[in-house]
């Protein structure tokens, strides 16, 4: 995956000030894709922007530089939600006195320039549903109107978007094949950017020296490997794949620790009977969700995320920020990212136990080699350097290049058409 060139920003007539509307169901900066919204609504003001954002709630005081525009939204059943939110919000930005320059949707709407896919494709989602989960969910496919609803807003967006010439933001190759297989566009439509995380906010150690300390804090020996898995909803990440591979190092007479930080109370119940029935229940700790998780990415060797389905992983580029291989799947959106950057491993899913054991004893003995003649920090700082490709700043600025180049056309287009109609 390639961040797309970042261009100098075009002199807009009248000014370089844009007026933009950004479109998301939900605006809370603590969230996931919502976060994104924010760092990008925060970047767009800072730099003196006109930024107004529609949203169907908003938690909080709108920040400096910000305007909030609630859209209506029917909250009687999840369909009704999702429709309501996408007419509301249509209606809203198509009543704004002298409109605005670009609209970034993060939802799926009815109008947008740009729309952000930080969800999966829908139909994509479902297939894959269908093929991993039971029948209860396939018949929950089949009956629930929700599907229906937001196949067809999708549908109608991803149309809206090639006949007005937008862009589609995708946060990896995978999300944009996704929307290509299943609505035949074009790839010179998609632009791909990953997702900006916020590095700062994790305080992990700069160097590998933060080890020893943050494993006495967690009361881990300093001589056992210990494997990483950050993230909730273990089925989809791929965490039973973790555990018998751990089960196959043991019986190689390979010990290691493998930390499972992540909400999922059913899951939980479920691994941990897995892993009783491996002999590895000694081996593993179900921290649940941790906020501060900069001490468990210190403590840790091996980042493993062998996730079955995923838009991206932003926890894989985390584990690069605090030095860590990482091997991951081939599910994950990230995949194509540290195979670029060639900071880890991919391993095809679901992940051959043996085979993702294998390529994590690789991935610790390559660090032990390279601790050993001096080259692990050169490495880990290499590490560090891919995942800054991520950081809010490097994300936001090719955004807002890209929507600079947009806001330009759609004006200049806006311009053309009024003189010709005055002629």
């Amino acid at each position: 995956m390639e961040m797309p060139e970042r261009r100098q920003k075009p002199t807009m007539e009248g000014g370089d000030q844009v007026n933009v509307a950004i479109v998301l169901m939900k605006y809370n900066p603590f969230g996931g894709y919502e976060r994104q919204a924010a760092i990008l609504a925060r970047a767009l003001a800072k730099r003196g922007d006109r930024v107004t954002i529609v949203a169907g709630s908003f938690e909080g005081a709108p920040e400096e530089g910000m305007e909030v525009i609630k859209a209506p939204v029917i909250r009687l059943s999840s369909w009704l939600k999702v429709l309501s939110f996408a007419l509301s919000s249509r209606s809203v930005i198509s009543r704004r006195p002298g409109g605005f320059d670009i609209v970034i949707a993060f939802d799926r709407t009815l109008v947008a320039d740009i729309y952000r896919a930080g969800n999966a494709c829908h139909r994509e989602w479902l297939a894959f549903r269908s093929a991993h989960f039971g029948l209860r969910d396939r018949l929950s496919i089949l009956i629930n109107p929700l599907h229906a609803v937001v196949n067809g807003l999708e549908k109608r967006l991803l149309r809206n978007l090639r006949e007005r010439g937008g862009r589609i933001v995708v946060l990896s190759d995978r999300g944009r094949d996704e929307i290509c297989r299943h609505h035949g566009l074009e790839r010179d439509l998609f632009t791909v950017i990953p997702p900006a995380v916020d590095l700062d906010r994790i305080g992990f150690s700069a160097a590998e020296a933060g080890k020893g300390p943050a494993r006495k804090a967690l009361g881990i020996p300093n001589q056992i490997p210990v494997i990483l898995h950050v993230g909730s909803g273990f089925r989809i990440k791929g965490l039973e794949s973790t555990i018998k591979a751990l089960a196959a190092l043991k019986r190689d007479g390979r010990e290691a620790l493998l930390i499972a930080a992540g909400k999922d109370r059913s899951g939980t119940k479920r691994l941990g009977s897995l892993a009783r029935s491996l002999g590895v229940s000694g081996n593993i700790v179900f921290p649940g969700g941790v906020k501060e998780v900069g001490a468990l990415y210190d403590a840790s060797d091996v980042f493993v995320l062998p996730s079955l389905f995923e838009t991206f992983g932003t926890a894989a580029i985390e584990a690069l920020a605090a030095g860590l291989p990482v091997v991951i799947g081939r599910g994950a959106g990230a995949a194509s990212f540290i195979e670029k950057e060639r900071a880890g491993k991919v391993i095809q899913t679901p992940a051959d136990p043996d085979e993702l054991a294998g390529l994590i004893q690789e991935a610790l003995s390559t660090d032990c080699t390279l601790r050993r003649i001096g080259g692990l920090a050169r490495e880990r700082a290499r590490r560090r350097e891919a995942a800054l490709k991520c950081s809010a700043q490097e994300v936001t600025a090719v955004f807002a290049s890209l929507m600079d180049e947009i806001a330009l056309s759609r004006r200049t287009l806006n311009e053309a058409s009024l003189q010709a109609g005055l002629a």
